[in-house]
């Protein structure tokens, strides 16, 4: 099964360091540091409503797939989900 949700990047804000401050540590301790919040200034969500899209597809289990089966079923499981969600994405408003 394959989907994505939408929404989510409503449910946090994501704090911008305008003096390059947060980055610069970032890179001085070579990991990835950045400050958000949600609801009341606390690591808690926003109430935003998130909608799932998803596509069931049936695969076989085959012991060694060729690539032509593996990017068909690719193909299946992907183009299914791309056109469920252009049929429902005026419900997410998109």
């Amino acid at each position: 099964m394959g989907g994505w949700f939408s929404g989510t990047s409503d449910l946090f804000h994501i704090v911008v360091d305008p003096l390059g401050i947060m980055e610069w540590i970032s890179r001085k301790m070579q990991v990835s540091l950045f400050l958000f919040f949600g609801r009341w200034g606390l690591p808690i969500p926003r109430r935003i409503s998130v909608t799932l899209c998803a596509h069931v597809v049936q695969a076989e289990k085959k012991a060694a797939p060729t690539e032509e089966e593996v990017e068909a079923l690719h193909q299946t499981v992907y183009g299914g989900m791309s056109r469920a969600f252009e049929e429902m994405r005026h419900f997410a408003g998109y």
